[in-house]
């Protein structure tokens, strides 16, 4: 029991870590923070919310597509309401990607193939990733003369080898086949099954390459739009900075909010707070993660009670979620 509850654990020290320092960092500002929401214009922040659903239509059609290079076909609908789910398990689950735990998991239940739904789910993640990253790699060119972070070039050149990486990984048998090999000599003989079955799966997509790349497409149209989401949230609080800063600073609040931690919670807020307190009084950059706090909390919650509606699931299955998708059958 202790072993089971110690990520758990971790999880939760890491986001009260990060949320005590964001307070601290903000220290006697904090009611000056909360007077900025007294003038917030509300039409921005429902341009946000119209965006953040619209959004939702690219990524179920991004993994609607690489789900059907291995030959599994899901409704477009229901691919919107996984991702409409996602939004609220990424409450809870670990980190900012516990919605995919959720998509693999109604995925091999509706089609009997976890091999296929968690590689198709981790590829979905893998190029929402690279578009990220992409993105702000354009921007970091784009916005120089202003970027007051210059650790921020080191870092994407970090991400930007692991994406080339990552590709090479998925695309070139080549490259992959020596790493396949050492990692399966590696590991027992239980394992090594489960892992031969998730690299038979991503195999697949080494004969799909177009829809590779017309999956990448449909992940820097989704990123924009969730980057231009939070420019809107910004001009509800009347933040008035360069939009081009956004498609730099919100994707490295993206890559933070994947550490480990009660569903991004308290690292989120602290990466914005970080990046933006140069451009804006410290007390605006705190309401600014306050609202993108609320925000988030507010479109998952609302997408709780739908799954909550609808029959939601029964407590093991919340409670096997992280461990079905770990295994291959």
């Amino acid at each position: 029991m202790i072993k089971k509850g110690n990520p758990a654990i971790i999880r939760i020290v890491i986001s009260a870590c990060a949320l005590g320092l964001v307070f601290y960092a903000s220290r006697g500002k904090l009611l000056d923070a909360f007077s900025y929401f007294s003038e917030m214009d509300f039409i921005p922040l429902l341009a946000g919310v119209v965006i953040m659903f619209g959004s939702l239509f690219v990524v179920s059609q991004r993994l609607r597509l690489i789900l059907s290079v291995q030959g599994v076909f899901v409704p477009r609908l229901r691919l919107y309401y996984l991702w409409m789910i996602s939004l609220f398990f990424n409450l809870f689950l670990p980190s900012a990607i516990g919605g995919d735990i959720a998509k693999a998991y109604y995925i091999y239940k509706d089609s009997g193939r976890k091999a296929a739904a968690v590689s198709s789910v981790l590829v979905d993640r893998f190029l929402g990733l690279a578009a990220s990253v992409s993105i702000a790699a354009i921007a970091f060119f784009l916005v120089r003369p202003r970027i007051r972070h210059p650790q921020i070039g080191v870092v994407l050149i970090c991400f930007l080898t692991i994406i080339i990486v990552g590709s090479l990984f998925v695309l070139s048998h080549r490259f992959s086949a020596p790493l396949k090999t050492m990692m399966l000599y590696m590991l027992p003989r239980p394992l090594r099954f489960k892992l031969e079955g998730f690299f038979d799966a991503l195999g697949h997509y080494r004969k799909g390459r177009k829809d590779f790349l017309v999956g990448y497409g449909y992940s820097i149209l989704a990123q924009s739009l969730f980057i231009i989401m939070f420019y809107f949230l910004a001009r509800s609080l009347q933040i008035q900075l360069p939009v081009g800063l956004f498609f730099l600073l919100i994707p490295l609040v993206g890559l933070c909010s994947m550490i480990p931690s009660i569903g991004g919670l308290g690292v989120r807020e602290a990466a914005i707070v970080y990046l933006f307190k140069s451009y804006l009084p410290v007390q605006q950059a705190l309401a600014f993660s306050l609202l993108v706090a609320l925000f988030l909390y507010g479109i998952g919650g609302a997408c709780g009670i739908l799954y909550g509606v609808r029959g939601g699931a029964v407590t093991h299955d919340v409670e096997r979620m992280e461990v079905s998708v770990k295994g291959d059958s």
